[in-house]
This record gives C-alpha cells, sequence and structure tokens, in this order.
C-alpha cells in the first residue's frame, strides 16, 4: 500500500498549491475537494497517513469531518492539520484530536515545517 498525505479542500487553486508543494517535497498526495470525498478515503483499504483539512467547505465543514472521523475505529489515529481562516475554533478543534492549526493565508514554509513535525511525531508515537 502506498502512503500518502491527503489535501482536503474545495478551492481547486489551494489545493492544487498544496499538493504541488508536498510533491514537489518527495510526498505522495491526494487530493479531494470535500468532505465526503475525505471520509470515503480515511475508510477504504488504503487511507492516508495525514489529511490537511480545510474547515469552511460547503456541504461539510472541517469539524463536521472531524466529528466523523474520531467515531471510525481505523479513522480516529489518522493525524489531522485542520487548515482555516477562523482564529477561534482551536480549543473545539483540539476536542477531535487536531495535532495541528494552520491559518489561511497560509505559509508554505510552515506547511511544510507542520507536516514534517506531525508525521515524526506519528512515527514516534506508533513506534513506542
Amino acid at each position: 500500500m502506498l502512503e500518502y498525505i491527503l489535501v482536503v479542500d474545495d478551492q481547486f487553486g489551494v489545493r492544487l498549491l498544496m499538493h504541488t508543494v508536498l510533491e514537489e517535497s518527495g510526498y505522495n498526495v491526494k487530493s479531494v475537494a470535500s468532505g465526503s470525498e475525505c471520509l470515503n478515503l480515511t475508510t477504504s483499504s488504503n487511507p492516508p497517513f495525514l489529511i490537511l483539512l480545510d474547515q469552511r467547505m460547503p456541504g461539510m465543514t472541517g469539524l463536521q469531518v472531524l466529528s466523523q472521523l474520531v467515531q471510525d475505529d481505523q479513522a480516529k489515529h489518522i493525524p489531522v492539520i485542520l487548515i482555516s481562516a477562523d482564529s477561534d475554533l482551536e480549543h473545539t478543534a483540539r476536542g477531535f484530536g487536531v495535532r495541528n492549526i494552520l491559518t489561511k493565508p497560509m505559509d508554505l514554509n510552515v506547511l511544510l515545517k507542520t507536516v514534517k513535525d506531525t508525521l515524526t511525531e506519528k512515527w514516534l508515537i506508533s513506534s513506542d
């Protein structure tokens, strides 16, 4: 199975930018435009090993996706980085187990560092 990062954002330009930057940094990446697509992949036979999840999406917000991820035995262990322009979500998001929160507009260097740190933390936790 191929390990990959899942980028979830309804805005094509943002999704493409994150996808490209991560791929150019050596990561395998899949991108989807909605929370329902994210849920389908996270409960599939080849789930992502990290999710970058936008908060403001039509149909299903990032927090709504998170509320469903934490109820699934397979998906609840996947680290999530929430991406939002809202600054007042941290407490709620942390309650759902979000590992990190990035704010929009996003600094791409901060994105890459946060992804690296989150994956390092995941590896350290799973190897204990």
